[in-house]
């Protein structure tokens, strides 16, 4: 009787062992699943988030290319109006400049022809030191009117003829100026003539200058 009983004792025991064991392993078991679970949702959590942080970084990397271009655009622009801006300016200080110092314009040979004039003794002696020169007929005139000159062709030759006028003590006078280009395209004159308002020892012109080969087309009057 005692054997059998110990055997049966035996076998309750090994049937608890087995269930004990079975459901440990079937416990590991769901925990692993559990942690494998989690591990892919973790791992794909972080791959969406990796999706995302990328095309963030994408979007913002495009974002500041297009703000560059743009940027780059404008700098550009302001650039170029820069730059016309300077080229006008050059050209208009250029013209400023030739107008002011160089002979070939009328206000080069105005000023030419006046020292040719002041430095004459017949001017001198008719009109009666000191001269002024001045270009309107009234002297401080507040008219804007530097020099006036016209420009014409004359048998194939650039032309030019322009007036002033001297004021001295005794007498007034026109003067008439006329020049033309020569091979060299430098302006020469034809004559330099002083008209005078009274007459000066039985004449009424003073030639400053004159071109011989042109003494024929020599005016009696300077039109003013």
């Amino acid at each position: 009787m005692i054997l059998p009983s110990i055997h049966f004792a035996a076998k309750q025991c090994h049937n608890q062992w087995r269930s004990s064991l079975f459901r440990t392993i079937v416990v590991i078991h769901k925990r692993q699943l559990a942690t494998s679970g989690q591990s892919k949702k973790k791992s794909k959590t972080q791959e969406n988030e990796s999706l995302v942080q990328s095309t963030t970084n994408d979007q913002i990397e495009v974002a500041t290319f297009k703000e560059k271009a743009q940027q780059a655009a404008k700098d550009t622009g302001y650039s170029m109006i820069v730059i016309a801006g300077v080229a006008a300016l050059g050209g208009l200080c250029y013209l400023m400049l030739r107008e002011l110092y160089s002979r070939e314009t009328p206000n080069g040979i105005y000023k030419e022809a006046s020292k040719m004039c002041l430095a004459n003794t017949d001017v001198q002696d008719a009109l009666g030191t000191p001269i002024m020169v001045h270009t309107t007929p009234q002297i401080g005139s507040m008219r804007i009117n530097n020099v006036r000159a016209k420009m014409f062709d004359e048998k194939g030759h650039r032309s030019m003829a322009l007036s002033f006028y001297l004021t001295g003590k005794e007498r007034t006078g026109v003067v008439g100026v006329k020049v033309q280009k020569n091979i060299s395209n430098k302006f020469v004159y034809d004559y330099i003539l002083v008209q005078l308002d009274r007459p000066w020892r039985g004449r009424n012109i003073i030639r400053v200058h004159q071109n011989l080969d042109t003494s024929n087309t020599t005016p009696q009057t300077i039109d003013i």
